[in-house]
């Protein structure tokens, strides 16, 4: 009997292990492997559920799972991150390794090792590049970064954020952009968001330059085809070709009375586009002009011979100076209609330093719907249009503040006695009429060689109304309508003959009021 019980013992044990071997391989302990799911970042006071499976490789490509196996978790430091049955929960900003290692295997098996960063909801790791110049992109990185609310450093408030740069991968790792505005210095950028206040390790130093110098004798280029900086269909942006809110007027160079900013805009398909050149911050201290033709001659800049300009006081007609008085502006809004092929040049000419913001959009913007004669900038452009026959009496609009609109028109001469009257006057709108100033002008055709337009007659009288009368030859004319104090309206002008007994084309019914057009919001 003891026999019996002895072999039938030694059954016993022999069954146990075969069955023991087949769930758990303990002689091949190396060819077991644990897993687990990754955390990477985890918030300080939050906690995640993690998973850990074991399998067993069988073959160079081959694995099977373990079935029924119970997981030891442990945490490097459990003053960073414990865990608990899988159950991980972040303690403080830093490091830790997570394991889980298989239970009733030796040291053999690959156990799983998972390394964790606990990080408060906005930790900032890095600001890239370490250099910038203002008008330059910044970009943030770190947890949370994409959550950044607003960001700031010395001389700057507001770093100005870029558009649809906010992002983060699967594990909450995020990053955004910041435009570096002037007048920053060189310091580490403080951000807010989540809640949480914090900054970067390292300061940024601040090249006090922006990232378009030196453009003053000749200018930074801009390929308006190239593919845009926000292209995302639906919204505002999109319609963006070029577009800067941190630029800057650099101090002045020694000696130096002015400073300059050059621009050129190069495209190949006839557009409607809106240049825009807005310093809030200075105005009264620099002018901006646009003209189709620029070039620097070593000692000045020259407009070429048939060139055209438009910008404050200087209105170049077929490249004859045209110098009407306008009031200081705070930016300058220039929209073209089906504006022609080729290139268009933008100066800043400064007096001081400040900071600036330059855009290029891909359409018409304006504050007051465009008129029938659009695009009417320049003498340039009228001509493109009909030449209008007098008399005639038109309903035109300054669709932007400091809008100058041009009408090419043919005067015939009624005789002895009679004289050309012009009319002009600004109708009520959104803004009061104490606001609107318009200036009237009448000049000939400038000829082959002309420096300076001539002028046939001039109101620049305060006030939206004109009615005046001169002596004009048979012939073509301009009429050039300036908004000297920057206040969009529209308004109906008129050319016509006053008889020798008096009466005329424009002294009946005038003015008529519009038909009533309601703003577009852009």
């Amino acid at each position: 009997m003891r026999r019996s019980r002895a072999v039938a013992g030694l059954t016993l044990l022999v069954g146990f292990v075969i069955v023991g071997t087949c769930a758990y391989p303990t002689e091949h302990d190396s060819s077991v492997h644990v897993s687990i799911t990754p955390v990477s970042i985890l918030f300080s006071g939050h906690d995640t559920v993690v998973a850990a499976r074991a399998w067993e490789v069988t073959g160079v490509a081959d694995s099977q799972a373990i079935p029924n196996v119970v997981f030891v978790w442990s945490s490097s430091d459990s003053t960073v991150a414990t865990v608990d049955a899988g159950r991980v929960v972040g303690i403080k900003s830093g490091t830790a390794i997570i394991r889980a290692a298989a239970l009733n295997f030796d040291k053999g098996q690959l156990a799983a090792a998972d390394t964790v960063r606990v990080s408060a909801p906005l930790e900032i790791d890095s600001v890239a590049p370490d250099t910038a110049r203002y008008g330059q992109v910044v970009t943030v990185f770190g947890p949370g970064a994409d959550k950044v609310v607003l960001a700031s450093m010395k001389g700057a408030l507001f770093l100005y954020p870029y558009p649809f740069s906010a992002q983060h991968d699967t594990t909450g790792y995020g990053q955004q952009k910041f435009w570096i505005p002037p007048p920053a210095e060189s310091d580490r950028i403080t951000f807010i968001g989540n809640g949480i206040v914090t900054q970067s390790a390292d300061s940024t130093h601040v090249t006090k330059r922006d990232v378009y110098e030196p453009n003053d004798t000749a200018p930074h280029k801009f390929d308006l085809d190239a593919p845009r900086p926000f292209p995302y269909p639906g919204t505002i942006y999109n319609l963006l070709l070029v577009f800067n809110p941190a630029l800057f007027f650099e101090p002045l160079k020694r000696g130096a009375t002015f400073g300059a900013d050059w621009y050129r805009f190069r495209h190949s398909t006839a557009r409607d586009l809106t240049i825009i050149l807005t310093a809030p911050s200075a105005p009264g201290t620099f002018q901006t002009f646009v003209t189709d033709s620029l070039a620097w001659t070593g000692t000045t800049y020259a407009i070429g011979p048939g060139s055209w300009t438009f910008g404050p006081g200087s209105h170049a007609c077929h490249g004859a100076r045209f110098s009407p008085s306008e009031a200081a502006a705070e930016s300058t809004i220039v929209a073209f209609k089906n504006a022609p092929a080729g290139v268009l040049h933008a100066i800043a000419i400064y007096g001081q330093p400040a900071s600036y913001g330059l855009a290029v959009v891909d359409t018409y913007a304006s504050e007051l719907p465009p008129d029938a004669h659009e695009d009417d900038n320049s003498c340039n452009a009228a001509d493109l249009r009909d030449t209008m026959q007098a008399p005639f009496r038109d309903t035109l609009t300054i669709e932007n503040p400091h809008d100058v609109d041009w009408i090419r028109f043919h005067y015939i001469n009624g005789g002895l006695g009679t004289s050309a009257q012009f009319r002009l006057h600004a109708f009520p709108g959104t803004h009061p009429d104490s606001l609107k100033d318009l200036d009237l002008y009448v000049m000939s055709v400038p000829a082959l060689g002309d420096t300076v337009v001539k002028l046939v007659l001039a109101d620049t009288a305060a006030g939206s109304d004109v009615n005046r009368t001169t002596s004009l030859a048979t012939g073509d004319y301009y009429l050039a309508v300036v908004d000297f104090a920057g206040t969009a309206t529209t308004y109906e002008v008129c050319v016509g003959t006053v008889p020798v007994l008096g009466g005329g084309f424009c002294n009946t019914n005038f003015p008529v009021p519009p038909p009533l057009i309601r703003s577009r919001r852009r």
